[in-house]
């Protein structure tokens, strides 16, 4: 049923413009001078992804809607476009990758799922390697904070569809010491038609 819903969303913005912010601005100069790839994990319509190839970096985007990644290879044809589930183990070999990047993607998630898709990010990057993400915050008000049945704490149940929202708590509790902090803060997103409250964090892999 998800699936479907996120299909039908992406194939209604087919032919839409690419829009992206300027979020990742910060963390340019601190990918690695490898020429590995940065995983856009959960790409969405692209957006990142568009922003990284006009940068001239290689991008992997990975989705689970077949409509997202179709706009994504008309819109970024260099982009290297793979198919999963993020359930699922990540379909990467260890240390293929200096970036992963999760935009608003990992929110959907019990908390046990949550902590194997931190492993499987860890797994895949190098040792130094960026992980960059964004998740709801408790203070998203505009987009469903609080609003339906808590089947774990701040995550919900609400018309079929799963979301979390993050506290600084549930943020301390899934960074561990394999990762060292280099931002987290709570900021506004303005990419949609009411402003949305996000955490932002970037954490560097330790060698």
């Amino acid at each position: 049923m998800a699936k479907l819903k996120w299909n039908l969303l992406f194939s209604r913005i087919e032919n839409s413009p690419v829009v992206y912010d300027l979020w990742l601005d910060k963390y340019m100069s601190m990918f690695s001078e490898s020429d590995l790839p940065v995983l856009d994990l959960g790409c969405g319509s692209g957006n990142n992804t568009k922003y990284l190839d006009e940068r001239g970096v290689k991008v992997i985007s990975s989705d689970y809607s077949e409509a997202a990644l179709g706009k994504v290879s008309k819109d970024v044809p260099t982009a290297r476009i793979v198919l999963h589930d993020m359930r699922n183990p990540l379909p990467f070999s260890d240390g293929c990758t200096k970036c992963v990047i999760a935009d608003l993607s990992l929110h959907y998630f019990p908390m046990e799922l949550t902590r194997k898709i931190l492993n499987e990010i860890d797994r895949i990057l190098i040792p130094g390697g960026l992980f960059i993400f964004r998740v709801n915050s408790i203070h998203d008000k505009n987009y469903g904070a609080g609003v339906g049945k808590e089947l774990e704490k701040n995550y919900f149940l609400h018309q079929g569809a799963r979301k979390r929202f993050f506290d600084e708590e549930t943020l301390d509790s899934i960074i561990d010491g394999r990762w060292e902090t280099v931002n987290r803060l709570e900021t506004e997103v303005n990419r949609y038609g009411k402003p949305k409250i996000a955490w932002e964090v970037a954490l560097r892999k330790k060698c």
